[in-house]
């Protein structure tokens, strides 16, 4: 054996001890020792492992909002500094817009200056409405907001990659495409997808809001309505929309104060998809009438919210202002209150802007209340937001500030003194002490892993059970075994010896994908499968181009060496061309095909197509190298 053959031998050990080693874990498992020096492996996807996949969108707009609510509460303390009387509010008509309207309209040039040199790389102006009037008017710039939507989707799918690793799920992915993240928990059980979709969808997201009291919207819609007792409204009796008013007064407070709001049960009614898209009811599992309609269970909050939207377009006067909005509280009424015996949506009016959010959170822990003995979750401020909440709670005694969880109201207490302590507690609903106490926990693990940075929506989901898993391995492997015999069949009763060459090559091929696969940590599916067989089909294709040059040679009378040498050299351009069609077939798949599944066969094609190209020009010619070499002198022909 010549030096040349020695080494291409050694480096040909070396790649195939290594593709052996590398793939231990995907074949033993958990049985090999801690010590292990290689640990990644081949995922079986959910169509091979049953498990659960959820597509969801992110609400971008939200997060450019949640910024300019930042940069608000920054700029109220830097105008206090600089002694510059204006009102900063941040109009719902335009995601990322503020209006600041100063006191003093001589001041407006200082406060614009101010408001300029202090955000010049992240605002820009904007021309003011007519309602707006003589105000500085300003929106978050293109650039900076495309800035803050792509950050937001980054932290989304590292919070949401957290929060499923926190539940315990085996082998999660969790992918970024485009605006969407898709999470796939292979071989997760019926009922832990449920706990699972329900604490990756959580925002976290705590804000605390002030609720506006006495406000003159609230009132006329309160008159329209008419009281519980008295309602006057038809439609808002058709609806079961029903009015009250609540009146308290604070320890240190001076005055009475009203809160007018409405309430409303959660009922069945008939939507058309669009409808049930727009109150959150998912249809998939619906069954639709002859009207197209399903019928679907309308929450409490989206009747009144429905209602309201009416109320607006027909009255300005009962339309919600630009600097205020309505929050809705989930009541679970107790044994022994009276009027409502059900559960009912009731709504708040509040002050638009964010006084505190999640991010001023440092511990989050679960505890009981020593008079009821419900759980609750204490909540820690860090020393910014201890410093902020007692600020804001001395600011506004008397009135009721909204404790807001995933855009729902959690409760509203009325601050009856300044709270310097840097803590506050969130209540939390379940129909008993036990569910109460799952969904503390939950909440205090979404907390500690951090909010999204906006509002998940799920777009789709899909769950597959493990015997229609177990079923579609067994097909793939018949289909798999089935095919490699034919072909070896067929190779061997044309080519004879050189047919075992080939099929020993095909081996190879098989493994060294795998082996790929394997680093990246890549996921195995159906399609998978199906372009791993036709990459042995490339690869059998392109032996034959070799076997059937190196043919030809010998009938013309070339050595054996002299015709393998020939047959490889001038089928490789056969060879390269196909391979190269196909890889060019595959990224197009891989660029623009538009789901996981193509994706998934795409991204193995391309895989296969490199390790077939190394099979069929380097090792293929290697094992004839070494069969020549080892009959050297006596070989007058091959076997082909």
């Amino acid at each position: 054996m010549d030096r040349t053959l020695r080494t291409r031998t050694m480096i040909f050990a070396g790649i195939l001890a290594f593709s052996v080693l590398y793939l231990l874990p995907t074949v033993a498992g958990s049985s090999l020792p801690s010590w292990y020096f290689f640990s990644k492996k081949i995922n079986l996807g959910l169509d091979l492992k049953g498990g659960a996949r959820f597509v969801y969108s992110i609400d971008l707009d939200a997060a450019v909002d949640d910024k300019a609510s930042e940069i608000k509460r920054d700029l109220d303390v830097k105008l206090a500094e600089k002694d510059l009387a204006a009102t900063v509010s941040t109009p719902r008509s335009l995601a990322g817009a503020l209006t600041i309207k100063p006191t003093d309209a001589a001041k407006r040039a200082d406060i614009e200056k101010l408001v300029m040199s202090e955000y010049k790389d992240i605002i820009a102006t904007r021309a003011c409405s007519a309602k707006e009037g003589e105000a500085v008017c300003v929106r978050i710039s293109t650039k900076f907001a495309d800035d803050v939507r792509r950050r937001a989707l980054s932290q989304a799918v590292k919070t949401v990659e957290e929060r499923v690793n926190a539940e315990g799920v085996a082998e999660p992915t969790v992918i970024q495409k485009d605006d969407q993240i898709i999470v796939e928990m292979p071989g997760l059980a019926e009922e832990a997808t449920v706990r699972v979709q329900e604490t990756i969808a959580r925002t976290a997201k705590l804000e605390f809001k002030i609720v506006a009291n006495d406000d003159p919207v609230m009132k006329a819609i309160y008159k329209h309505v008419g009281s519980a007792e008295s309602p006057v409204d038809p439609e808002g009796i058709k609806q079961g929309i029903k009015a009250y008013t609540d009146a308290w007064g604070a320890d240190d407070a001076k005055d009475t104060l009203y809160d007018y709001y409405l309430t409303a049960s959660d009922r069945n009614e008939k939507l058309t998809a669009e409808e049930a898209k727009a109150v959150e009811c998912r249809t998939e599992n619906l069954t639709a009438d002859r009207d197209g309609k399903f019928e679907c269970v309308v929450e409490g909050r989206w009747a009144i919210r429905r209602y309201l939207a009416a109320l607006g377009n027909a009255n300005p006067a009962m339309a919600i202002g630009d600097n205020f909005e309505v929050g809705y509280e989930k009541v679970e009424p107790q044994s022994g209150d009276e009027g409502e015996k059900r559960p009912y949506w009731r709504s708040y009016y509040l002050e638009r802007a964010v006084r505190l959010t999640g991010s001023a959170v440092s511990n989050a822990v679960v505890d009981w209340d020593g008079n009821t003995g419900r759980p609750h979750v204490l909540v820690d401020f860090n020393r910014y937001g201890g410093r902020q909440f007692g600020d804001l709670t001395s600011a506004n005694i008397g009135k009721k500030m909204a404790i807001i969880l995933d855009g729902k109201i959690t409760s509203a207490p009325v601050i009856q003194s300044a709270i310097r302590q840097g803590r506050s507690t969130i209540t939390v609903g379940g129909a008993n002490a036990r569910a109460q106490e799952v969904e503390a926990q939950s909440l205090v693990n979404v907390l500690k892993t951090g909010a999204l940075p906006a509002r998940l929506r799920e777009e789709s989901h899909a769950t597959l059970g493990p015997t229609l898993g177990r079923d579609a391995v067994d097909k793939a492997q018949l289909a798999f075994g089935l095919g490699a015999v034919l072909v070896m069949v067929i190779m061997l009763y044309i080519y004879r010896l050189s047919g075992w060459v080939a099929m020993a090559g095909t081996i190879l091929n098989v493994l060294f994908q795998l082996t790929v696969m394997a680093a990246f940590n890549a996921t195995l599916t159906l399609p998978g499968i199906a372009a791993l067989v036709l990459t042995i089909g490339f690869g059998v294709d392109g032996n034959i181009l070799i076997y059937e040059r190196i043919r030809d040679e010998l009938l013309l009378g070339k050595s054996v060496k002299g015709a393998v040498d020939i047959g490889f050299s001038r089928a490789f351009s056969s060879i390269l061309d196909g391979q190269l069609t196909t890889a060019a077939a595959g990224w197009v798949l891989l660029q623009y095909g538009g789901s996981s599944t193509i994706e998934g066969f795409a991204k193995l094609l391309l895989i296969g197509i490199a390790t077939t190209l190394f099979v069929n020009v380097w090792v293929t010619r290697l094992l004839f190298d070494w069969y020549i070499a080892k009959k050297k002198g006596e070989l007058a022909t091959i076997s082909i």
